[in-house]
C-alpha cells in the first residue's frame, strides 16, 4: 500500500513523461542539430515539483511550482507552425530540410524510446525509495508515540511528587505552628519570670534600704550604749575600789571599836565612833543600792547586746542576700549587654538588607529567614550548575554540527568558484548549473537547520528561563544530525554519479533527490508536547527545590524541638539526706541548745546572791564581755579609719572630677545625698551661683531649678527647656545651650 501523496507523485511523473513524448524538436537557424535533453528536464522538473516543500520556512508563504507545459509551449507552437506551413515547390533547400527533420524525428523517436526505458527504470527506483521513505516515516510515526508515553509517566510521577510534597509541607507547617506556639509560651513564661525577678529585685532593694537605715540607727544606738557602758564600767570600778577601801576602813574601825571598848573609853568618844559608824553604814547601803542599779543596767545592756548580736546575724544574712542580689544584678547587666549586642547586630544586618535591597522593604525579618533564604539560594545554584553541566555538551555538539555544515558550504562554494573559472563549454555550463542548484539546496538546508536551531533556542528562552534542554530537544537535534548525514551521503552519491556520467558520453545528469517533507501537524504536536514537558520539568524542579528547603527546615525544627525538650526535662534534684542540709540542721540545733544553756546559766547566776544580799556576776562572764567590748571598739575604730580614708579619697577624686567638668563643660558639680546632683555656673558672685543652679534627681528622674520656676534664671532658660527637654528630651543639649547663651551674653566668667 502506498500513500496518496506517493500515488499523486507517480501520476504527475507519468503525465510529464507522456507530454514529453508528444513534443518534437525545434530546428536551429543554421540547419545544425542541437540535442535538447527533454527527458532530463521533464523528469527533473516533475521531481522538483513533487519533492519541493509547498511552504517556505524563510519567507513564510506557499510556493507555487512553475508549470512545465508553460515553459515548453513556445517550442511546441513553433513546431506546429512549421508543420502547418505549405512547402514551396521551388525551394529545394526547404525540402531537404524537411527530409532532414523527418530523419531527425525518427532518430528522436528512437531516443525517446530509449529514454522512456531509462526513465521507467528510474521511476521504479524512485518508487522503491519512496516506499522505503514511507516505511521510515511509519517507523518514525510509531516512535513518536514513545514521548507521549514518557510524558504521561512523567506527568504521573510529577503529580505524585507534588502530592507528597504538599503532604510533607502540611505536616511541616503543622509542626512549625506547634513549635511556634511552644516558643511563644516559653517566651511568655520568661517574660513573667523576668517581671517577677524585677519585682523581687525592687522589693529586696527597698528591704535593703530599710535594713541599712535600721542598721545605721542601731550602730548609733550601739555606739551610745558602748559609751554609757564604758562610763558605767569606769564608775563601777571606782565604786568597787571605794567600796573595798570602805570595807577595809570599816574593818579597821570595828577593830578600833573593839579596842576602844576594851579600853573603856569615855561616852563622847563612843558617840563619835557610833556616828561615824552609822555614816559608814549609810554610805555602804548607798553603794549597795548603786551597785544594784548598775547590775540592773548591766542586765539591760546584756539584753541590748544580745539584740545587737541578733541584728548583726540578720545583717550578715541580709549581706549574703545582698551579695546574691548583686550577682543576679551582674548577670542581668550581662544579659542586657548581650541583648543590646544582639539588637545592634540585628539593626546592622537589617540596615544592610535595606541598603542592598534598595526598595526599603525588608523581606527577611530574622536570622532564621536569612538562613532559609541562603539554603534556598544554594539549592537553586546547585540545580543551575547541574543544568548547565547537562546543557554544555549539547551546545558543543550543536556548534560542531553548525561548523561542519559551514565547512561543507564553504567547500561547495569553492567548487562552484572553480567550476565557474574553469571554462565556458556546454557540459561545463550544465555542471555549473547543477552545482549551483546543489549549492542553493545546501545553503537552504543549512539556513533551515540554523533557523530550526534558533527557533529551538527561542522556545527554550521563552518557555524555560533557566535554559534546561529536555530529551525532546536532544532527539530533535539527533534527527537534524541524521538529516545532515543523509544530505552528505546524497551529495557524495551525486558527485560519484556526476563523475561517472562525465566519463561516459554526454548524457543527461541526474537531478538530486531531496528529503521528503516532514509533516507539519506532527511537528506542531511535538512542539506542544515539548513545551508541556518543559513546563512540567520546571514545576518538578521547583517542587524538588521546595522539598529540599522544607527538609532543611524540618531538620532545623527537629533540633530546636529536641533542645527544648532536653531543657524542659532537666531538673536539679537534691537528696533527702543531703550533707549540706544535715550540716545546717546540726549547726542550728547546736546553736539552739547552746543559747538555751547560756540563758539557763545566766538565769541561775543572776538568781544567786552573796552574803550581803547582793547579786553576783561570774568573773569569766565579765572578762568575756570586756573582751567583746574591746573587739567591738577595735572594729569601730577600724571602720571609722576606713571611712575616713574613703572620704578623703572620694573627696580628692570628686574634686578632680568637678574640676575636670568645670574646665571642659563650664559647670560646677555638687553631689548631694539621695542620688542628687547640683550643677551651677561659674558666675561672678555667690548669690548668682545659688540662683543659677539646676538640681537633678537621678532616682526620681526629675530636674529642679534652685531659684524656683519664676526666677530670672528659670525664665531665661525656659525656651531652651522647651526645645531640648520637652521637645527632643536631650539634657546635654540643654546644658550646652545654657553655656552658649551665657557666653554670647558675656555674663559667664571665663
Amino acid at each position: 500500500m502506498s500513500s496518496p501523496p506517493l500515488r499523486q507523485a507517480r501520476r504527475s511523473s507519468n503525465q510529464a513523461f507522456e507530454q514529453s513524448g508528444s513534443r518534437s524538436r525545434r530546428p536551429s537557424a543554421g540547419g545544425g542539430q542541437t540535442g535538447i535533453p527533454m527527458a532530463n528536464s521533464r523528469i527533473a522538473q516533475s521531481r522538483i515539483a513533487n519533492t519541493q516543500p509547498t511552504y517556505d520556512f524563510l519567507a513564510g508563504n506557499s510556493v507555487v511550482a512553475p508549470s512545465v507545459s508553460g515553459q515548453r509551449e513556445p517550442l511546441g507552437q513553433s513546431f506546429r507552425q512549421s508543420q502547418a506551413a505549405k512547402p514551396d515547390i521551388g525551394n529545394e533547400d526547404l525540402r531537404a530540410q524537411v527530409k532532414t527533420l523527418q530523419y531527425e524525428l525518427e532518430s528522436f523517436k528512437q531516443e525517446r524510446e530509449l529514454s522512456k526505458l531509462r526513465h521507467d527504470k528510474e521511476l521504479r527506483d524512485v518508487q522503491l525509495k519512496a516506499e522505503e521513505v514511507f516505511r521510515k516515516a511509519q517507523a518514525e510515526e510509531s516512535s513518536r508515540h514513545v514521548p507521549n508515553y514518557k510524558y504521561d509517566a512523567l506527568k504521573r510521577e510529577l503529580k505524585d511528587s507534588q502530592d507528597q510534597a504538599i503532604n510533607q509541607q502540611n505536616a511541616l507547617e503543622k509542626r512549625l505552628r506547634t513549635a511556634q506556639e511552644e516558643g511563644r509560651v516559653a517566651k511568655e513564661e520568661s517574660e513573667e519570670v523576668q517581671t517577677e525577678f524585677e519585682g523581687l529585685s525592687r522589693q529586696h532593694k527597698h528591704q535593703l534600704q530599710e535594713i541599712e537605715s535600721k542598721h545605721s540607727t542601731l550602730q548609733k544606738t550601739l555606739s551610745a550604749l558602748r559609751d554609757d557602758l564604758a562610763n558605767k564600767d569606769s564608775a563601777l570600778h571606782t565604786t568597787q575600789e571605794r567600796l573595798s577601801q570602805r570595807e577595809t576602813e570599816t574593818g579597821q574601825l570595828e577593830s578600833e571599836i573593839l579596842r576602844l571598848k576594851a579600853q573603856t573609853v569615855d561616852a563622847d568618844t563612843l558617840a563619835v565612833i557610833k556616828r561615824e559608824l552609822s555614816e559608814q553604814v549609810m554610805h555602804i547601803r548607798k553603794l549597795e543600792s548603786t551597785n544594784r542599779e548598775q547590775n540592773a543596767e548591766l542586765k539591760h545592756f546584756r539584753r541590748v547586746h544580745k539584740a545587737i548580736e541578733v541584728v548583726e546575724e540578720e545583717k550578715r544574712a541580709l549581706e549574703n542576700r545582698v551579695s546574691l542580689m548583686s550577682d543576679i544584678e551582674k548577670k542581668l547587666r550581662e544579659a542586657q549587654l548581650q541583648r543590646q549586642i544582639l539588637e545592634d547586630e540585628r539593626r546592622s544586618w537589617t540596615s544592610y538588607l535595606e541598603n542592598e535591597g534598595g526598595t526599603g522593604k525588608i523581606e527577611i525579618d530574622s536570622p532564621e529567614d536569612m538562613a532559609r533564604a541562603l539554603v534556598k539560594e544554594r539549592l537553586e545554584n546547585a540545580s543551575l550548575l547541574q543544568r548547565i553541566g547537562a546543557v554544555q555538551p549539547e551546545l558543543l555538539e550543536k556548534d560542531e554540527i553548525i561548523k561542519s555544515l559551514e565547512e561543507e558550504r564553504s567547500k561547495i562554494h569553492s567548487e562552484m568558484e572553480k567550476l565557474r573559472s574553469s571554462g565556458a563549454s556546454g557540459n561545463d555550463s550544465r555542471a555549473k548549473t547543477r552545482l549551483e542548484r546543489q549549492r542553493a539546496l545546501a545553503v537552504k538546508e543549512v539556513d533551515l537547520l540554523r533557523e530550526q536551531l534558533r527557533t529551538f533556542d527561542s522556545e527554550e528562552q521563552t518557555y524555560h528561563s533557566e535554559n534546561q534542554f529536555d530529551t525532546i530537544k536532544s532527539q530533535r537535534i539527533a534527527d537534524l544530525e541524521a538529516l545532515v548525514d543523509q544530505h552528505r551521503t546524497e551529495l557524495q552519491t551525486l558527485n560519484t554519479e556526476l563523475s561517472t556520467l562525465e566519463k561516459r558520453a554526454p548524457a543527461v545528469p541526474q537531478s538530486p533527490l531531496k528529503r521528503p517533507r516532514e509533516e507539519d501537524a506532527d511537528d506542531h504536536q511535538l512542539g506542544q508536547l515539548s513545551r508541556k514537558n518543559r513546563k512540567l520539568q520546571d514545576a518538578l524542579s521547583s517542587a524538588q527545590s521546595t522539598y529540599a528547603l522544607l527538609q532543611s527546615e524540618h531538620a532545623a525544627l527537629q533540633t530546636q524541638l529536641s533542645s527544648l525538650q532536653r531543657s524542659a526535662k532537666t531538673r536539679i534534684l537534691s537528696l533527702s539526706s543531703n550533707p549540706t542540709d544535715s550540716f545546717g540542721t546540726t549547726k542550728l540545733s547546736t546553736l539552739k541548745t547552746l543559747r538555751q544553756e547560756n540563758k539557763d546559766l545566766l538565769a541561775q547566776l543572776e538568781s544567786r546572791y552573796d552574803a550581803a544580799g547582793t547579786k553576783v556576776v561570774p568573773h569569766s562572764t565579765l572578762e568575756s564581755l570586756r573582751l567583746e567590748m574591746q573587739e567591738l571598739e577595735q572594729q569601730v575604730k577600724d571602720k571609722e579609719k576606713r571611712m575616713l580614708r574613703l572620704k578623703e579619697i572620694f573627696g580628692k577624686k570628686s574634686l578632680e572630677f568637678r574640676e575636670a567638668v568645670l574646665s571642659l563643660l563650664g559647670w560646677k558639680t555638687d553631689f548631694k545625698p539621695n542620688g542628687k546632683v547640683a550643677l551651677s555656673l561659674n558666675m561672678g558672685n555667690d548669690s548668682d551661683e545659688v540662683e543659677e543652679c539646676i538640681i537633678f534627681d537621678g532616682e526620681n528622674g526629675t530636674m529642679k531649678i534652685a531659684g524656683g520656676p519664676d526666677s530670672a534664671f528659670a525664665l531665661q532658660i525656659r525656651p531652651l527647656i522647651r526645645q531640648w527637654v520637652e521637645g527632643r528630651r536631650y539634657i546635654p543639649g540643654l546644658m550646652a545651650g545654657i553655656i552658649l547663651s551665657k557666653v554670647e551674653d558675656g555674663t559667664l566668667a571665663m
